[in-house]
């Protein structure tokens, strides 16, 4: 990263799309949009030549003036600091050319996404920034499932990729309320462990899709082939 910069006259707008469902942004980040010169949205390159992008199927129903740019990250994490960095040097020349310039990341900009690991650059760089936060998967979750997350002394964690299914019961354990998020990294049968768990549960997929699924039956989930945006809510309440 270079430490001469040019004069930037507007700061970067990083806004959180939300969970998926395009009419859940909100109302500041869609005209922060709607003002943009350009607009960086995260994708994911598939070995095919392919390209797989959430936050760009949110960007097409708002019908924007702006420049639409994909930030290619490869689905092998070795090598996303590299394409990270690419994609932050994309965005600091715009910004630099007195472009108003825009990144997007699905759910919240600072849980779990992509704008998290930019954030740094941009601040080793004095590269001025203005957040606007979007709703998390996890939390329009709870609301399709009508689960109140916590409430009074209680507390909640959540784990994203877990290691083992041990992993997910001592939380279960130690905590009112557990979310399992990016939980298809565990190829072991899901469905079993849930049988055996003693903790009322609530599974979705591809939240505010058409393609939503939820469940709160185990048997359901037999066999099934989990998404990556799929997560689950472990609760104390019945």
């Amino acid at each position: 990263m270079s430490s001469t910069l040019n004069q930037q006259n507007f700061p970067i707008t990083g806004v959180g799309l939300g969970p998926g469902d395009a009419e859940l942004i909100t109302v500041k980040g869609l005209k922060a949009l709607q003002q943009a010169d350009v607009v960086y949205y995260p994708a994911t390159s598939k070995n095919e030549g392919r390209t797989i992008s959430y936050s760009l199927k949110i960007l097409e129903t708002y019908h924007l003036k702006a420049q639409l740019k994909p930030m290619l990250f490869p689905m092998k994490s070795q090598r996303r600091v590299e394409y990270y960095e690419i994609a932050y040097k994309a965005i600091r020349t715009d910004a630099l050319q007195g472009l108003k310039v825009a990144v997007v990341s699905e759910g919240d900009l600072l849980f779990y996404s992509t704008f998290g690991y930019l954030l740094p650059m941009f601040k080793e760089d004095s590269i001025k920034c203005e957040l606007i936060p979007g709703i998390p998967a996890f939390i329009h979750s709870a609301s399709i499932g009508q689960l109140p997350l916590v409430e009074e002394q209680e507390d909640m964690t959540v784990i994203a990729r877990p290691d083992s299914f041990s992993q997910v019961e001592q939380a279960i354990e130690e905590h009112s309320t557990v979310v399992v998020m990016k939980m298809s990294i565990l190829k072991d049968d899901w469905a079993q462990f849930l049988k055996s768990c003693n903790r009322s549960f609530f599974y979705i997929e591809k939240a505010g899709t058409p393609e939503q699924f939820t469940t709160t039956n185990a048997a359901e989930l037999e066999n099934r082939e989990m998404p990556y945006f799929s997560l689950i809510i472990f609760t104390s309440k019945n």
